[in-house]
């Protein structure tokens, strides 16, 4: 596992998150998730609220790229791993009453994923695996 740094997290924390998917043909799919969190040191959640293609993909294919970054500090990064969706439980229930709070419909799943691997997306280092 990869461990996210303190940076790494502050980054997530913003809200800017695109999620990559790719359905077992492997046509792409890329969409915003202002939902992701960090639950550990190597390990992200975001609530898949729509139950659509992300969900879809991630049935047939649970592995998953979130890219975050802050266009004003050329900082960003890329990670990458397996997912785990979760339709209860308390994750489950935890991104429930979030999207309720905001008025959006019950999430189709929790999205766990395992962070294997990290990739720079900033200026300085573009694409490189740092993790």
């Amino acid at each position: 596992m990869a461990a996210l740094t303190e940076q790494m997290k502050e980054l997530v924390k913003s809200g800017r998150c695109l999620v990559a998917t790719a359905g077992k043909d492997g046509w792409p799919n890329v969409g915003p998730k202002g939902s992701v969190i960090v639950l550990d040191d190597s390990t992200l959640a975001f609530g898949e609220v729509t139950g659509r293609q992300t969900y879809k993909n991630l049935q047939e294919n649970p592995k998953a790229a979130i890219a975050v970054m802050d266009y004003e500090q050329r900082v960003g990064y890329r990670f990458v791993g397996p997912v785990e969706l979760e339709t209860e439980g308390p994750l489950f229930e935890r991104f429930a009453q979030r999207f309720a709070e905001m008025k959006l419909p019950r999430p189709a799943a929790a999205v766990k994923v395992k962070v294997e691997a990290i990739y720079d997306l900033g200026i300085k280092n573009p694409g490189g695996r740092i993790a």
